[in-house]
């Protein structure tokens, strides 16, 4: 099995919700009693979209260091959107 598909795939439902709710507001109904900043969300999905096709991408890179370097810049990114997760739960009010 070619494991660069699974980041690809959820590089792309992150970018996918991570883009309605950027557009329209929407936040899946689990989440809603959850999230205060909605854009703030929405943002820190698309950050976690980019960070899963990173890591996707790593497996395409032709030489060893060059795939660390991304996976490297992809876990770094994904920590940074899991903090905008956290604030986006722990804000003041609704965007």
């Amino acid at each position: 099995m070619d494991w660069y598909l699974i980041p690809g795939a959820f590089a792309l439902l992150l970018a996918v919700s991570g883009g309605a709710t950027l557009r329209t507001g929407f936040v899946l109904p689990w989440l809603r009693h959850k999230v205060r900043r909605v854009a703030l969300y929405g943002w820190a999905q698309l950050i976690m979209a980019g960070s899963f096709l990173l890591q996707s991408a790593g497996g395409f890179a032709g030489e060893p260091a060059a795939g660390s370097l991304l996976g490297l810049v992809s876990v770094l990114a994904l920590l940074a959107a899991l903090v905008l997760l956290l604030v986006a739960q722990l804000g003041s009010g609704r965007d």
